[in-house]
C-alpha cells in the first residue's frame, strides 16, 4: 500500500491535480493513503484511459457516526466529479480532506505525474476559519506567508477553550512544527486530535485565500528510526492522567525514582474533565466547609455499594474505595498542594440525603477558569508533579511518548516499557515495577464493541484504547467486569454541531427535539423505549435510562403532521423544558407555543449532519435506522407517514471494566495470584468496583475519587517493590 509518508506520494502532492477532461491514465487499480480525522483513510481507485470507472474508501479509522457515514455521498462525488475536485461532505472536513489527498495521489499515480511547483501564494496576512473542538464556534486562525511560506500563525479566536483543556496543547506544539515544516501533514496533538485539525484546516483555508492550493501543502514529514534506551528506574507509570499522576506522586513521595509516560500532549486526561471526587469526611473538607464535624456516614454508602454489586467479591477493596476517599483526598493535598472550592455543591444523583458527597477542585484564575466541563485544574496537576519531581532529580515524565508494549526478561517477568515519541524515536524505558493507567478502553472500537456491544460518544479525549489493559494481559493479568457500562451522565444530539450553519438558538431546538421525553421513542432495533409502552402511546417521562439501550441510543419520532405543528404552534411544553446537561448546544429555546417558523432549515441541518433522518414511511425508517421492517411496523403499529427520527445519544467520560486487581492494585492472574512488580488504577482497574451489565456505582464523583485511592495505594506499594 502506497502511504502518505512515502516520498513518492510527497512528490505527488505538489503536483496540481489532473483536470478530468484532461485526464490520460494507465489502465488499472491505485491505492494512496492520507490522514483524515484519524490517520489511515485509504483510496482505491480504477481508471480506464480517460477517467475513473470504480472507487472505494476504507473510512474504518474515522468516525463512525461522521466518516464513516459520509463515505457513499463521497462516492458519489467522486464519480460525478471524476477527480478530486469535490465539495465534501457537511460535518465531515477532516474525512473529506483526507479523501481528496488520497484520491489526488492515486489519480497522479494513475497519470505518471511527478514533482511539480505548487501553486502560487501571494505575501501577506490571510484569515481561515474551521470547525475545531469548541461546540459553540468554529476558529479562526491569521497566517502570514512570505516568499512562499508560512511564517506565522495566530489563533485570533477560538470556543475549544470554553470546551475543555486540550486546546492549549495543540496550540502550543502544532503551530510551530506545521512553520518548521511548511506542511500540513504533521501529526495531530495526541489527546487534542479535533482542535489540530482545526487549526490545520484554518490554515488550509487560509492558503486558498492567498490564491494557493492547500491540498498542495501535505510534504512528507520525515520519521526518526531511532532507539533511546533509559534505564534503572524504580517505578515506570503508564499514563499520566489523574491517576497516573496520583500514582507518579506517592511512588516519588517513598523516595522511588519515576518515570511518567503520556502519550497525549499534556498530561491530566480525563481528569480535566470532571468537577470533582467524592470524598467521605475529608479532615480538610470538615474543616474547611463543615466545622471540622463528620458530614457523610460511609457505612451507609458501603452497605448501598454492596448491595450493588451483589457480591462480595471485592469487599475489601470496595471498603478502600469508601473509607479512604477522604483520606487520600487529604494526603494530596497535604504534599502536592491539590486544593478543591466548596462542599455539597454536588449531590449524589440517586440518594438525595447524601448532599455532601462531592468536592470540587478549586479553578484556575482567568478568563477560562471555568469550561462547560468543570474548574480548569491542570494547573494543580503539574504543580503536584513539579513537588514529585523535586523529590529527585532523576524524576522525570514525557508526554507525547505512546507507550506499546511491555518489555520482558526471559523467566517471563516485565521489566519495562516500550513506547513510541511523537517523532518516531522508539524508546525503551527499563524499571522495577509497573503502574498501568492509561483510562480504560473508551477510545477502542474495536474493544468497545467487543464488551460493550457498541461505541458510544466521548466528552473528553480519546487516547484512553485500552493500552493498558492489554499490556495487563499481555503479563498474564485477568480482566473484571469489562461489561460495566461506560460512564454516562450526558444524553446530546448524535453529532455536535460546531459551525455555524445553525444560528445557537436554531441549535437548541435541534437539541430539545432530541431529548424531549413526550415523542414515542425506539431503539436501534426498532423497538419501544423509554416512555413508549407497547401499545405505541406514551407515559409521563422516561422509565429507563438511556445507558441501557442498544447502542446507547435511541430515536425521538415525529410524523410530518408534528413538524407541521411545531412550524405554526411551536414547541410542546416538554420541549420547551428540554435543556442538555453540560453539552448545550446553542442558546435560548422559545417559550412553548411560539411558532418555529424555520424548523425545517433546522431539520434540514440537522440532516446533512446525521442528527435528523427523514424517511417517507415505515420501510424507508426502517432501512435508514438498519432494524427489522416488521419489528418497528409493530412498534409503530403499523402507521405509515413520513416521519422525522431524531436521535438521542449517550455522551460518556469513560469505561469501567479492566484488570483484576487485589487491594494492593496488584494486578492478578486468572488464578488469583497476583503480579508482583505490576499494578492498575483508575479506569484500568475501576471494574473491582462495579458490576457487568449495570451503570458505574450509582452516585458521581466515585470514578474521579478512584484515581486518588487507588494512585496513593499503587504508587506506595510499586515504591515498596522497588525497594
Amino acid at each position: 500500500m502506497k502511504r502518505l509518508c512515502c516520498l513518492a506520494l510527497t512528490l505527488a502532492l505538489l503536483a496540481c491535480a489532473i483536470p478530468a477532461a484532461l485526464a490520460e491514465y494507465t489502465p488499472g487499480t491505485y491505492t494512496a493513503e492520507a490522514a483524515g480525522h484519524e490517520a489511515g483513510l485509504v483510496v482505491t481507485v480504477t481508471v480506464d484511459e480517460t477517467g475513473i470507472t470504480a472507487v472505494d474508501l476504507d473510512v474504518s479509522n474515522e468516525t463512525p457516526e461522521i466518516g464513516g457515514a459520509a463515505k457513499d455521498a463521497l462516492i458519489e462525488q467522486i464519480m460525478a466529479a471524476q477527480g478530486a475536485d469535490i465539495d465534501g461532505v457537511t460535518g465531515a472536513t477532516e474525512t473529506s480532506t483526507g479523501v481528496k489527498l488520497a484520491l489526488t495521489d492515486a489519480l497522479n499515480q494513475a497519470a505518471g505525474v511527478t514533482a511539480a511547483e505548487k501553486t502560487a501564494v501571494a505575501d501577506g496576512t490571510y484569515t481561515g476559519t474551521a470547525p475545531s473542538f469548541g461546540l459553540t464556534g468554529p476558529l479562526t486562525a491569521e497566517v502570514t506567508l512570505s516568499d512562499g511560506k508560512i511564517t506565522d500563525i495566530k489563533v485570533v479566536s477560538e470556543t475549544d477553550s470554553l470546551t475543555g483543556e486540550w486546546f492549549g496543547s495543540a496550540e502550543a506544539l502544532l503551530i510551530p512544527r506545521i512553520i518548521e515544516s511548511q506542511s500540513l501533514a504533521v501529526d495531530a496533538i495526541t489527546g487534542a486530535t479535533t482542535s489540530s485539525n482545526g487549526i490545520r484546516n484554518a490554515v488550509a483555508a487560509a492558503i486558498d485565500a492567498a490564491g494557493g492550493d492547500s491540498l498542495q501543502w501535505y510534504a512528507e514529514v520525515p520519521k526518526k528510526d531511532d532507539t533511546v534506551v533509559i534505564e534503572d528506574y524504580d517505578v515506570i507509570v503508564v499514563g499520566m492522567g489523574g491517576s497516573g499522576v496520583f500514582s507518579y506522586c506517592a511512588a516519588a513521595d517513598q523516595g522511588a525514582t519515576v518515570f511518567g509516560i503520556e502519550a497525549a500532549g499534556k498530561i491530566g486526561g480525563n481528569s480535566v474533565c470532571t468537577y470533582g471526587p467524592m470524598a467521605l469526611n475529608s479532615r480538610y473538607l470538615k474543616e474547611k466547609f463543615n466545622d471540622g464535624e463528620d458530614y457523610i456516614n460511609p457505612d451507609d454508602v458501603y452497605k448501598v455499594w454492596m448491595d450493588y454489586v451483589e457480591g462480595d467479591e471485592k469487599a475489601d477493596v470496595i471498603r478502600e474505595a469508601v473509607y479512604n476517599s477522604g483520606s487520600a483526598l487529604d494526603y494530596y493535598v497535604d504534599n502536592f498542594g491539590f486544593e478543591f472550592e466548596g462542599l455539597g455543591l454536588l449531590g449524589s444523583f440517586v440518594v438525595p440525603e447524601w448532599d455532601k458527597e462531592w468536592c470540587v477542585y478549586t479553578a484556575d484564575e482567568g478568563n477560562t477558569a471555568w469550561n462547560i466541563l468543570g474548574p480548569n485544574k491542570t494547573y494543580q496537576f503539574l504543580r503536584a508533579l513539579d513537588i514529585a519531581n523535586a523529590k529527585n532529580e532523576k524524576n522525570r515524565y514525557m508526554t507525547e511518548l505512546t507507550a506499546e508494549s511491555l518489555i520482558f526478561d526471559d523467566d517471563g517477568k516485565a521489566i519495562g516499557v516500550k513506547a513510541t515519541y511523537y517523532d518516531g524515536t522508539t524508546y525503551e524505558i527499563y524499571g522495577k515495577a509497573i503502574i498501568l493507567a492509561t483510562g480504560g478502553f473508551l477510545g477502542n472500537d474495536e474493544m468497545m464493541v467487543e464488551y460493550l456491544g457498541s461505541t458510544v460518544n466521548a466528552i473528553g479525549d480519546t487516547v484512553n484504547k485500552g493500552a493498558g489493559i492489554k499490556m495487563g494481559q499481555s503479563a498474564g493479568g485477568a480482566l473484571y467486569m469489562m461489561g460495566t457500562l461506560p460512564m454516562v451522565h450526558i444524553s446530546q444530539v448524535k453529532n455536535i454541531i460546531r459551525t455555524d450553519d445553525l444560528t445557537a438558538d436554531q441549535k437548541a431546538i435541534l437539541t430539545a427535539l432530541a431529548l424531549t421525553t413526550d415523542r414515542p421513542m425506539i431503539t436501534t432495533t426498532g423497538e419501544p423505549w423509554g416512555n413508549v409502552n407497547q401499545s405505541g402511546t406514551t407515559a409521563d417521562g422516561i422509565e429507563v435510562e438511556i445507558v441501557f439501550a442498544p447502542n446507547f441510543m435511541y430515536y425521538n419520532l415525529y410524523t410530518q403532521a408534528d413538524i407541521d405543528a411545531i412550524r405554526e404552534k411551536g414547541l410542546s411544553e416538554a420541549q420547551a423544558a428540554a435543556t442538555s446537561n453540560f453539552l448545550a448546544q446553542g442558546g435560548t429555546l422559545p417559550e412553548a407555543g411560539t411558532p418555529v417558523a424555520d424548523i425545517d432549515d433546522i431539520l434540514s441541518v440537522g440532516e446533512a449532519y446525521g442528527d435528523v433522518i427523514k424517511a417517507d414511511g415505515v420501510a424507508a425508517l426502517a432501512a435508514a435506522i438498519g432494524c427489522d421492517e416488521a419489528t418497528l411496523s409493530a412498534t409503530l403499529n403499523g402507521e405509515d407517514a413520513v416521519y422525522y427520527a431524531v436521535p438521542c445519544t449517550s455522551w460518556a467520560y469513560g469505561t469501567v471494566g479492566g484488570l483484576d486487581v487485589d487491594v494492593n492494585m496488584n494486578v492478578l492472574r486468572e488464578d488469583g495470584t497476583p503480579i508482583a512488580n505490576l499494578f492498575a488504577v483508575g479506569q484500568d482497574s475501576e471494574g473491582v468496583c462495579n458490576k457487568d451489565g449495570k451503570a458505574y456505582t450509582p452516585w458521581g464523583g466515585q470514578a474521579q475519587s478512584w484515581t486518588f485511592v487507588s494512585g496513593e495505594i499503587a504508587g506506595k506499594q510499586a515504591a515498596a517493590v522497588a525497594k
